[in-house]
């Protein structure tokens, strides 16, 4: 108990060591081994603060490993938002379809502290545009560790096999391929966003939407139910919210460490009423809130709960 009371005291008068910076590396290998190295550009953009992210990429055998740094000062409160664009990805050169560009965007929500000082993730890249080779990982993986992977797969072949929406238009029944491959890519990240809480959580971009909106008509059963994920998917941040009740529930019978725990709540209460989601996700953010019906009026009723449970606490 003397070591949780010494903890709390050094978190509230800020005497715990400043935090290491972060190095994400992520690795791009071939799928099945013999090609060289692929070649990868890679774009990262930390979307809390709106502001670019310097990348070096450099060889290491057969891969390219593309690589940055986040500063303590990155991170909003204990997250930062990252949006990943990859450029430059080709099939091997025997493959019939190794002169089209593979392009794709994910974003990453980042825990800082759940996170190691380094962080790499394994990005595998496809060797065959054939139908048979993209098929098995369609499925859901049987060993969770898989799920990242078969996620970033996905969007590679859906880069591959990009259509028009005029050729989409003209022979819909044409794309039954791009469907089933959309519709892994939700189903994956739906997975990923329930998965226990751990330091990076992959997250669907908003151009996964308009995926769906090309191949599926989004007024059907299908269609609506793949929506339904991907905003599930994009929303996950906002279940973090309801911690703020946990905090609170602890700081009203507990002794010293309850202050720590109300300046934890009142840190994420902040963060949640700075940082509203993108329009596009705020109402259905607001349906993970029934009761009030709103984000913000969860809100303001955590902020009644920190005035009524913190201003008179009994240390």
């Amino acid at each position: 108990m003397s070591r949780l009371i010494a903890s709390c005291l050094a978190l509230i008068f800020g005497l715990l060591p400043a935090a290491a910076d972060v190095q994400i590396r992520l690795s791009f290998a071939y799928l099945e081994p013999g090609p060289a190295a692929p070649v990868v550009d890679l774009a990262v953009t930390e979307l809390l603060q709106s502001k670019p992210v310097e990348v070096q990429v450099a060889a290491d055998g057969a891969a390219s490993v593309a690589s940055f740094t986040l500063a303590e000062a990155d991170f909003t409160g204990r997250y930062a938002r990252l949006r990943l664009v990859v450029n430059g990805l080709r099939l091997p050169p025997e493959d019939a379809q190794s002169d089209q560009p593979i392009q794709f965007a994910f974003e990453m929500l980042l825990r800082r502290d759940l996170l190691a000082d380094v962080v790499d993730i394994a990005v595998p890249v496809v060797t065959s545009s054939r139908k048979g080779a993209l098929k098995p990982y369609m499925d859901m993986p049987q060993i969770a560790e898989d799920l990242p992977s078969r996620y970033l797969l996905a969007e590679q072949w859906m880069s591959v096999y990009q259509a028009s929406p005029e050729a989409v238009a003209a022979a819909p029944a044409s794309f039954a391929l791009q469907r089933l491959i959309s519709r892994a890519m939700v189903d994956f990240s739906l997975a990923l966003s329930n998965a226990p809480v751990a330091g990076v959580l992959f997250v669907p971009s908003e151009e996964m939407r308009r995926t769906l909106d090309l191949y599926w008509n989004l007024s059907s059963e299908g269609g609506s139910q793949h929506l339904r994920a991907y905003r599930d998917a994009r929303t996950s941040l906002w279940k973090d919210v309801v911690a703020a009740q946990d905090l609170l529930r602890n700081a009203r019978r507990s002794g010293v460490e309850a202050v720590a725990m109300c300046d934890q709540a009142r840190s994420l209460v902040a963060f949640f009423a700075d940082h509203p989601p993108p329009e596009d996700d705020a109402d259905w953010v607001d349906r993970m809130f029934p009761n009030p019906g709103t984000l913000q009026g969860y809100l303001e009723g955590r902020q009644l709960d920190i005035r009524a449970i913190c201003s008179r606490l009994r240390i």
